[in-house]
């Protein structure tokens, strides 16, 4: 489908985050995802890493992301390019915050537990 109209993404529920599929293989974008994470305040995105690249940028509040032993404070209009197989999470600030992603279709997402999954929202 070319065009979705907003009513018409799905919505999906993690650790609190409201993670809602903006494109997804299932719906047509074969090649890639995009989806947008609200993450409310003093919650946060749980350690893991993917098998392929990550990219976003922050769309509303700010947030502490933790990449491998790195940690940045991040605003408005930040980006972020976390490289497949690097360890990150995130953590919004007092008022949250809104992330755009964006992912190559079936990227896995790798707890540190060892688990895996290809979430909705990417598959």
């Amino acid at each position: 489908m070319p065009v979705e109209r907003s009513a018409e993404h799905p919505t999906h529920e993690m650790g609190g985050n409201a993670i809602t599929s903006l494109a997804a293989p299932s719906r047509g974008a074969s090649e890639a995802a995009l989806y947008r994470v609200n993450v409310p305040a003093g919650g946060g995105l749980p350690p893991h890493h993917h098998d392929h690249l990550d990219v976003f940028t922050v769309t509303s509040g700010e947030a502490t992301f933790f990449l491998g032993d790195e940690t940045h404070e991040l605003v408005v209009g930040d980006s972020a390019v976390v490289p497949a197989g690097v360890r990150h999470y995130l953590i919004a600030g007092p008022d949250g915050a809104s992330i755009v992603v964006t992912m190559l279709a079936g990227t896995k997402l790798i707890r540190d537990d060892g688990s895996e999954v290809v979430p909705p929202w990417v598959s």
